[in-house]
């Protein structure tokens, strides 16, 4: 990213008062940004939908109750430049990481990593004091096991109940915004840095309506502490959401399959009082809008995938359609299978389309 030739203050006003300091914007989004990035091309490609789909090494995001699906050990990782037409060092990289635990279920892990590119600290006087980094961080470890059912396929058999799973995952949230330093410059004596934990809780229930698969997901997400900054009065909730959403397997073939996905999202940030400028939040139905995702994957002979969706977000001024491709290729004679991902993704208004790329490995 170019040197941002600002002052010192409007450094401050862009990456710690808007995210610390300013309620208003805490009370829309929560207090971070990184744990409102979804990983994974394959769902990002059918809408940004999948609670209920199972999303492979990075199901321990999505809805750590997949995890018991777990089959072998799968790598993956995904890497998005988030605002191309602007900046290249403004990224979200993720890593995850699933396998298999006979007897137990499954276990997930997840590195998540948001750069917001390097930034030079100029006084309103012109002086340069350097350049810094900012950053978001979070390691993620979660498991999911199978209480009710058997069912060792991705659907599940044997009525409507076949399945039932639950998950949960622990997370550290990591914010590093500004170093002492640059804060000194203005006068602060606390840099923009800030760290919390969280829990997501999730379940899965799987089985057969007639002819058709399905499964029903819920994910509570982001339960944990606030982010506190500069001022510990003001801190931020981080983003409380709750996801649920199906799946549903509408056709199924040797040589052809399609799959459909509905996620509903609703933050849980609720205040007081309608006042913009508040910042005590609890645990609540919040006045946000509701989020919805909506998408399919057509496979063809379990190889070559291709994905559509809709993404309906009036808070983010989301109105857009995604799509993607997918491509699973057999190696080591079979026993492993590398995988190629690759899904378009809208975002709010006046920024352009981005791109996942997604490469993963499955031992199978």
């Amino acid at each position: 990213m170019k040197a941002l030739r600002t002052s010192l203050l409007v450094l401050i006003a862009a990456l710690v008062v808007m995210v610390a300091a300013a309620p208003a914007w805490a009370q829309t989004h929560g207090g971070t940004g990184i744990l409102k990035i979804k990983p994974g091309s394959r769902a990002t490609g059918m809408g940004q939908g999948g609670v209920a789909l199972y999303q492979r090494a990075h199901s321990v995001w999505w809805n750590p109750a997949m995890l018991a699906q777990a089959r072998g050990k799968e790598f993956s990782s995904t890497i998005v430049k988030l605002v191309p037409d602007l900046a290249d060092d403004v990224y979200y990289l993720n890593l995850g990481y699933a396998s298999h635990l006979e007897g137990w279920g499954g276990i997930g892990i997840d590195l998540m990593y948001l750069s917001y590119g390097e930034t030079e600290a100029v006084s309103s006087e012109g002086e340069s004091f350097g350049f810094f980094s900012s950053y978001e961080l979070v390691p993620v470890v979660g498991f999911g096991t199978r209480l009710i059912g058997g069912a060792e396929d991705e659907w599940g058999t044997g009525g409507p109940l076949g399945s039932f799973d639950v998950g949960v995952s622990l997370k550290y949230v990591w914010v590093d915004l500004a170093p002492d330093w640059a804060m000194g410059i203005v006068g602060e004596s606390k840099d923009g840095r800030a760290d919390a934990f969280a829990v997501d809780l999730g379940c899965l229930m799987r089985g057969v309506v007639g002819p058709f698969p399905y499964a029903l997901g819920l994910n509570i997400q982001n339960l944990g502490s606030k982010l506190v900054y500069i001022d510990a009065d003001q801190g931020d909730p981080l983003p409380r959401n709750l996801k649920a959403g199906f799946a549903l397997s509408a056709y199924e073939s040797p040589g052809f399959s399609v799959v459909g996905v509905f996620d509903f999202n609703k933050s849980l940030i609720s205040y007081d009082t309608d006042d913009p400028y508040a910042v005590d939040s609890y645990f609540g139905w919040g006045d946000q809008k509701e989020l919805l995702n909506m998408g399919a994957e057509f496979v063809l002979r379990d190889r070559l995938s291709g994905r559509l969706g809709y993404v309906h977000d009036p808070e983010g001024e989301i109105e857009a359609m995604t799509f993607g491709l997918g491509l699973d290729l057999p190696i080591s004679g079979g026993s492993k299978l590398l995988r190629f991902d690759y899904s378009s993704v809208p975002q709010a208004l006046d920024l352009d389309r981005v791109s996942y790329l997604s490469v993963g490995v499955l031992f199978q």
